[in-house]
């Protein structure tokens, strides 16, 4: 019975070590590191106001088409609800610091700004990525409490 056992081992190890690959599945030519990038990401964790006037769904559907059609700069957008509908988790990307403060003057300057804190109170706001001295600056200088991340290691392909 042991044999067997360790048998049934062995054979396991072998083929869970067997090299699998599928040129169409893996593109390393492309592979850039974290640190080789200027792309800064934003994640914004909020809690849903209990008193608020505004629609969830279709508020994101607003501001949503308003960043696609006006920022061609950000590279993702995108709201993710929990089941209860009492959280959020806004993930936003843009190609560098400068267009991140871009995003902030319009989003500040912009229709949606009173709509999202009646909507929304932030909870969380951390930014990932080589955050500008002058973003750093621009998002203090408005009251945005924020922890700044910066990469440790890492890819995009």
């Amino acid at each position: 019975m042991n044999r067997l056992i360790n048998t049934t081992f062995i054979s396991l190890l072998l083929f869970s070590c067997v090299k699998v690959e599928n040129s169409e599945d893996l593109n390393n030519d492309n592979i850039k590191r974290n640190s080789e990038l200027n792309n800064i990401a934003f994640i914004i964790n909020l809690k849903v106001n209990d008193n608020t006037s505004e629609d969830l769904d279709g508020f994101i559907g607003e501001i949503t088409e308003n960043v696609i059609k006006n920022e061609s700069f950000c590279i993702e957008y995108a709201y993710y609800v929990s089941e209860d509908r009492k959280t959020v988790t806004l993930h936003e990307k843009y190609i560098d610091s400068k267009s991140g403060v871009i995003h902030g003057q319009n989003f500040m300057s912009g229709p949606f700004f009173d709509r999202f804190f009646n909507l929304f109170t932030i909870e969380e706001f951390i930014v990932v990525g080589p955050a500008s001295d002058e973003f750093k600056k621009f998002t203090k200088d408005n009251g945005f409490v924020i922890d700044y991340r910066t990469s440790s290691d890492g890819f995009i392909r």
